[in-house]
């Protein structure tokens, strides 16, 4: 296993935990607190894209030249930090 495909190993285990965090986020919505489940659904929605965001940079790496890895890892990183950041505020 060469290094790209470590990462991508390492970064796709990482998104599979965040997508079971924002599971457990949505089983937290309250049948009674209407104002708190709209702030929560709001921050869901975000994670939501923010995860879609981190899978196509994924999908982008894999697809990458040598030239372009750096880049791309870079922003994958970027990606990843706005997801665990948006997680942890909600």
């Amino acid at each position: 296993m060469n290094d790209i495909e470590l990462y991508l190993k390492t970064k796709q285990a990482q998104l599979n935990e965040y997508e079971g965090k924002l599971k457990e986020l949505k089983s937290s919505l309250s049948p009674t607190d209407a104002k708190a489940n709209a702030e929560l659904d709001e921050r869901i929605k975000t994670v939501e894209t923010k995860l879609e965001d981190g899978k196509s940079k994924l999908e982008a790496l894999s697809k990458a030249t040598k030239e372009e890895l750096d880049a791309h890892k870079k922003a994958i990183d970027e990606s990843f930090q706005a997801i665990y950041t948006h997680l942890a505020m909600s």
